[in-house]
């Protein structure tokens, strides 16, 4: 039941990814954009982008049932987008997302010193009145930089609904398929619910978040977040550790915080967050041999920095 339930946050983090552009609002999977709700001229695009960087303290590992040293990680997540209207009915989302987390080694445990993956996002939008918007998603994905053959390639794909039920709340939910995952169908669903003036929730993957707007552009926030991405071990990492099944091995790396932050939006486009509090669980799981190596919760740090132009 676990592992479903975070395999949940891994598949509907590629469905926030694609579902709509990537920077236009706190929670994709939970949100309407906010500056797409009302169609733009036609043919008009959107370019976003962002850098997130993370840092969890080491921590203890544990694999086979034993627990031996310590393993810290950094992440880098780098993102751009488009979001082009085609008419008043029907727009584009486009998409590219980097996930690359490096980890400090342990000794006889299958940890890999670095994960780098690469995402195509494509999301074709039909809005079906002022209300309801639909989304068909697909994204295929490269599951590791080195050593490329045909089962370092995935997929995943599905479709989302939104529902605008007034200007202070929005409802989102769907369906999306993995098949490289152990939950291969998931049903999603978010929340956007602008409480007053000052007071925004956001339910849903990967972020769940309670903001408050201190005064313009200054905001305070706190809730869980999500880091993780689908990728194929080295081919000599089982080698390496005295575990040959873990050689090009099929695995999810998920890393769920409990954190407090702040944003603050400079103008232009630009904004800057920062946050920290703890890894609360963060594992690697292996499919297709059903084992994972899972890390003592620890602290951590995120800086993030987005624009739209």
């Amino acid at each position: 039941m676990k592992k479903q339930i975070f395999d949940l946050f891994c598949i509907s983090s590629v469905a926030a990814s694609i579902s709509m552009p990537l920077m236009a609002q706190e929670n994709p999977v939970a949100t309407t954009p906010r500056d797409f709700e009302k169609p733009a001229s036609a043919g008009q695009p959107d370019w976003e982008g962002g850098v997130n960087l993370g840092y969890v303290a080491g921590s203890s590992g544990k694999f086979m049932g034993n627990r031996t040293g310590n393993s810290e990680a950094f992440n880098a997540n780098v993102e751009t987008g488009r979001h082009v209207t085609i008419n008043e009915d029907w727009f584009l989302n486009l998409g590219l997302v980097s996930d690359n987390i490096f980890l400090s080694q342990i000794s006889g445990e299958p940890v890999p010193s670095r994960i780098n993956t690469l995402r195509l996002n494509f999301g074709l939008g039909y809005r079906l009145n002022e209300k309801w918007t639909l989304t068909g998603l697909a994204s295929p994905s490269l599951y590791r930089f080195d050593d490329v053959n045909g089962n370092a390639f995935g997929a995943s794909g599905g479709a989302i609904a939104t529902y605008q039920q007034n200007p202070r709340l929005t409802w989102s939910f769907g369906m999306i398929g993995s098949p490289d995952s152990d939950v291969p169908v998931l049903p999603i669903v978010g929340v956007r619910w602008k409480l007053d003036d000052q007071y925004t929730l956001e339910v849903g993957m990967p972020r769940t978040r309670l903001s408050y707007l201190v005064e313009s552009g200054w905001s305070l926030y706190g809730g869980l977040d999500f880091v993780g991405t689908t990728f194929r071990t080295e081919k000599d990492l089982g080698t390496r550790t005295g575990n040959t099944p873990y050689n090009d091995a099929l695995a999810s790396y998920r890393d769920i915080r409990l954190g407090l932050g702040t944003s603050y939006a400079f103008g232009h486009g630009i904004r800057a967050e920062i946050e920290t509090g703890a890894s609360v669980y963060r594992e690697i799981y292996f499919k297709d041999i059903d084992q994972s190596v899972k890390f003592k919760p620890a602290p951590y740090v995120r800086l993030g920095l987005s624009a739209r132009f």
